[in-house]
């Protein structure tokens, strides 16, 4: 705007300064796309497809301003460019301005797609110069379209200083879901999770699991050895269930001894088998603490949504139930939760008498 609106930049020609500022603000609009993708940490739309556009329109600004044309292309195909960019920037704050972000993000992206449509209507007015009445005429003049920057870089820097202070409180929160002793998420936090996770399920048509664990014998290992050996266990179970299960794969400390594992976009007998592997990985944990060594086993209990349905609290009662399950059985073993009936509650019901 500086460039093109100052008499002072004398800079000889006019297709100079319009070449300078059409490559400085195709280069503004990537950096405003990337700088929403990583502030809402998501990756950058059509990235490689934003990044050929504008050096393209840059290489023709750079040839037209060599060899000047009196063609409108150059202008039009700027505008439309730029409206493309801004159009993308708008989709990624709208897509993933959920509920921690709320209505700042829709507005935010509401005021890009303005600015977007302002550059598809200078783009049809480059096309078509006979067109004539108000739009057209705010299109062409230097005040409506330096009043459509004004608003939109005040609103964008709003919106994002906005986002931003969200964003930070989201992570103050979520440092505070953190378990102190194992570093693993919380029940509040797991839950969050879990919510997120289930609603991405229902879209894609794909099933989600819940392992719950509980360590055998903690409680003697707690009276016999002390309290701070029990806090070593549990630190170094947590560092098993981490290490074992998948980056994507929630873990957490639900309080004492239990511990529950979220995995995402896994059938039961999928399940099933990190559901071992855990108990095995646990088995052999050798924990060495004041020159003795502990040994700990768990029992594990493990719902899909595939039984369960895509229901948070229906997958932790199944767990549960298949975790007390496997401590009836005699401990130290993994039990899949099976569906509901009356008949086997009266025969659950008549082996506990």
């Amino acid at each position: 705007m500086l460039i093109v609106g100052a008499d002072w930049s004398n800079l000889g020609q006019a297709r100079f300064g319009d070449a300078i500022s059409g490559a400085l603000s195709l280069i503004g609009a990537l950096l405003l796309h990337q700088s929403f993708a990583v502030l809402l940490d998501r990756k950058a739309i059509l990235r490689n497809l934003q990044s050929g556009l504008a050096g393209t329109m840059i290489a023709m600004l750079v040839c037209f301003m060599v060899y000047p044309t009196a063609s409108a292309l150059p202008k039009t195909a700027l505008y439309g460019s730029l409206g493309v960019l801004y159009t993308l920037s708008a989709i990624l704050v709208f897509r993933f301005s959920d509920e921690e972000f709320g209505p700042v993000g829709w507005l935010t992206s509401l005021m890009l797609g303005i600015y977007a449509l302002v550059f598809y209507v200078r783009t049809v007015v480059q096309l078509n110069p006979q067109w004539t009445g108000r739009v057209a005429e705010l299109a062409r003049g230097p005040s409506g379209w330096l009043m459509a920057c004004l608003v939109t870089t005040a609103a964008t820097a709003f919106g994002f200083m906005s986002l931003s202070t969200a964003r930070l409180r989201v992570e103050l929160l979520w440092r505070a879901q953190v378990d102190d002793l194992t570093g693993l998420l919380n029940r509040w936090a797991l839950k969050r999770a879990a919510l997120r996770e289930i609603q991405h399920c229902r879209r894609a048509n794909l099933s989600i699991a819940l392992v719950t664990m509980d360590l055998d014998g903690l409680k003697i290992v707690n009276d016999t050895k002390g309290h701070s050996c029990g806090d070593v266990v549990l630190q170094a179970v947590g560092g098993i269930l981490q290490e074992t299960v998948r980056s994507r794969d929630s873990v957490a400390r639900m309080g004492g001894d239990e511990f529950c594992v979220l995995l995402p976009e896994s059938s039961m007998d999928e399940a099933l088998r990190v559901a071992e592997r855990l108990r095995e990985e646990i088995s052999d944990l050798v924990i060495r603490y004041r020159g003795e060594i502990v040994q700990t086993r768990a029992s594990l209990g493990v719902a899909s949504s595939d039984i369960s349905g895509l229901q948070w609290q229906s997958l932790v009662d199944d767990s549960d139930a298949a975790l007390y399950q496997a401590k009836r059985l005699g401990k130290n073993k993994v039990v899949a939760a099976t569906p509901w009936s009356p008949e086997s509650e009266r025969a659950e019901f008549a082996g506990n008498g």
